[in-house]
């Protein structure tokens, strides 16, 4: 008889975690993109890689494959809404490339983009395209580039606060030299992150 206290206590104490779990779920299973409105804002880290797709030639013409491997990328994004479906973003991201001579290629895309987004129920697909500066350092040589970056994310809503998101991006990047105009190429990369995103 001694032990029946104890044998209700973890009962209830079984019984109110299966209600709190239940609530959790309902919770989740709520937690569905409603239209934005203006002034809400998402806020971005996300990691991943960027993946050398090759780069054109003016002179040649004509394509040449990539002389590096996928390497490390990084990005801080902002986006804020003007209304319920278009928002502004802005990214600081970088990446290190692996060429083939066991340089180390960093690359620091700098973009604007606007976003168009289509809630569908907790999910949230938003393409977007912009426009930037690419900064990339290999060795001693640096240089600063036009951007044209063009893709979408692909958002799922953990709760109210928070959404993890897929990104999927090319940046194209046109590398101009003046001196030995012949190294002239157009870059274009691939970038796939995962997002950790903040609801603000």
């Amino acid at each position: 008889m001694r032990s029946l206290p104890s044998a209700i206590f973890v009962a209830a104490l079984a019984l109110g975690s299966l209600a709190y779990a239940q609530d959790e779920q309902a919770l989740l299973a709520s937690s569905t993109f409603s239209s934005f409105e203006k002034g809400d804002g998402i806020l971005s880290l996300s990691l991943g890689t960027v993946v050398p797709l090759g780069f054109y030639n003016p002179y040649t013409p004509g394509f040449e494959t990539a002389n590096s491997t996928p390497g490390f990328a990084f990005a801080l994004s902002y986006a804020g809404f003007l209304n319920e479906a278009w928002a502004l973003a802005g990214d600081l991201s970088g990446g290190y490339i692996s060429t083939v001579n066991d340089a180390r290629l960093f690359m620091a895309p700098l973009s604007l983009r606007m976003i168009r987004a289509f809630p569908i129920g907790a999910f949230v697909i938003a393409p977007s395209a912009g426009l930037g500066v690419a900064i990339s350092a290999l060795g001693d040589d640096k240089h600063v580039d036009a951007l044209v970056k063009a893709g979408s994310s692909f958002y799922w809503k953990a709760s109210t606060d928070m959404s993890y998101a897929l990104n999927i991006f090319g940046n194209i990047i046109p590398q101009i030299m003046t001196e030995f105009e012949e190294n002239t190429r157009v870059g274009f990369f691939l970038e796939a992150t995962l997002s950790v995103a903040y609801h603000l």
